[in-house]
């Protein structure tokens, strides 16, 4: 039997927590013990019995806004990691520090690191360690530098963050790194996306694997709705709802983070409302077209069942995945701060009128369908067992 630590750091969609579960559940099933360090602790999950939860360390920022940081929006990786403190000389060691002590009470034999930078720098060369996650968010280490995302220069320089950060290793005393996205090394990189909708498909050497997405997913129907997916940014895009009402179109919502009283108001409006999580192949089978601000489970889900997708994003990583479904003529995408309520409604009536986008949607499904097996879970689960020699 082997002890493993799944640890997540960055990022705010509720799929780490969704992937690090799946993991977890395949290492209890095979007699493993497992203890998973989340940036923020969620009871509700499914969570196999024998797991052990911990409160991750958590990069300064993340309990402030880190738009208060100001300045222009990142167009690197190494822009974002600036952004969330990676540029304070204090908070790395700090970081690295709490996964040691973490590490010192767990004694795992390998880890996985979903979007953690700072574990894998504290765990680089002493454990085994197995980076999953996102097309956006694992990098392939051996670039020398991040690349753009937005065709713009980095708005933080690299040369001395890099310095910084270096700096910091060395008095944790762990390897220091001769580039700054070798931060994203691991012994095994699963990057878990379509290469269509992969940031770093111009970059990357090896080949992705399956996105998480929600299953079981069903196929699309002859359904009219709309279904929107509404966060907690959705939710607070005026414009946007006013847009959906002046395009009289029939919409289901499920917004996760809504109050009773937003609900009620969604009602007054004429939406239809769910107050639980709706089953992809219930969304697939009733629906025309799917909303979302653009997390990648449920964009590759809406994909893999034949649904065009309207991403309405407000970072980085969304606006990436927004434009790569309008690049494949397979919905559209605006940004959530420049919805005008009439303008939206019209674009928005078009996109659900022309039929064209259901067709290309259902002709080129099977073969985003045909790519979600072996699972991201599955294969980190084996790869996480081969590097301990415990298959």
């Amino acid at each position: 039997m082997a002890r493993f630590l799944l640890g997540w750091e960055l990022g705010a969609n509720r799929g780490h927590l969704v992937r690090l579960a799946e993991m977890a559940r395949g290492l209890v099933e095979r007699g493993h013990e497992v203890a998973v360090a989340s940036q923020r602790l969620d009871l509700s999950f499914d969570w196999p019995a024998g797991v052990t939860l911990w409160q991750a360390p958590l990069w300064p920022r993340l309990l402030a806004n880190v738009g208060a940081v100001g300045g222009d929006l990142p167009n690197t990786m190494g822009d974002i990691l600036y952004r969330v403190a990676l540029e304070n000389p204090d908070a790395l060691p700090a970081l690295i520090a709490g996964w040691q002590a973490l590490m010192a009470a767990v004694k795992p034999d390998a880890v996985a690191a979903d979007f953690a930078p700072a574990l894998l720098c504290a765990v680089r060369g002493s454990v085994p360690v197995v980076a999953v996650g996102l097309g956006f968010d694992t990098i392939p280490p051996q670039l020398e530098q991040f690349p753009s995302l937005t065709g713009k220069p980095p708005v933080y320089a690299e040369a001395p963050l890099l310095e910084q950060v270096n700096k910091g290793l060395a008095q944790m005393g762990v390897p220091t790194l001769d580039r700054l996205p070798a931060i994203f090394g691991a012994d095994r990189v699963l990057a878990g996306t379509f290469t269509e909708l992969d940031p770093y498909a111009p970059w990357r050497q090896e080949p992705v694997v399956a996105p998480s997405v929600s299953h079981p997913l069903g196929e699309t129907a002859e359904g009219e709705e709309i279904f929107l997916y509404a966060d907690a940014t959705l939710l607070r895009a005026g414009p946007l709802w006013d847009g959906l009402v002046r395009s009289g179109l029939p919409v289901r919502v499920y917004a996760p983070s809504s109050t009773p009283a937003q609900r009620a108001e969604m009602v007054r409006l004429g939406f239809k409302v769910e107050v639980q999580p709706v089953p992809f192949e219930r969304i697939a089978a009733r629906s025309r077209l799917a909303m979302t601000s653009g997390g990648l489970g449920f964009v590759s889900s809406a994909l893999a069942s034949g649904l065009p997708v309207v991403v309405m994003h407000h970072d980085l990583e969304k606006g990436l995945t927004g434009q790569a479904v309008t690049r494949m003529q397979l919905g559209g995408h605006v940004h959530t701060g420049s919805i005008q309520a009439d303008a939206f409604a019209t674009s928005l009536r078009q996109l659900y009128q022309n039929d064209s986008f259901q067709r290309r949607a259902r002709e080129l499904a099977p073969g985003f369908r045909a790519r979600l097996a072996p699972t991201q879970e599955a294969l980190a689960v084996e790869a996480l067992l081969d590097l301990v020699g415990a298959r």
